[in-house]
């Protein structure tokens, strides 16, 4: 890899930590709120819902995994 990639890199890097940041705690509410919908079947249907938009959030940065991302998250921030 050279200079310049490891510079994109680590910039896409610190980009995707900085979006799970500020996306994560809304999605955590989301979760939090759907314990609250009575009806099993729409409870469901949102966490399906909530689950495919965090994936997409990972189908943004190309040349990325998700379990990756996580793993790097988890080393960079302990």
């Amino acid at each position: 890899m050279n200079y310049q990639q490891h510079l994109a890199n680590s910039a896409a890097i610190r980009s995707e930590i900085q979006r799970f940041e500020s996306v994560h705690p809304n999605i955590y509410s989301i979760y939090e709120l759907l314990e609250r919908v009575e009806e099993p079947l729409l409870q469901n249907q949102i966490r399906e819902h909530v689950i495919a938009i965090e994936g997409k959030g990972c189908e943004n940065n190309p040349g990325t995994v998700r379990q990756s991302r996580v793993t790097l998250l988890l080393h960079t921030r302990g």
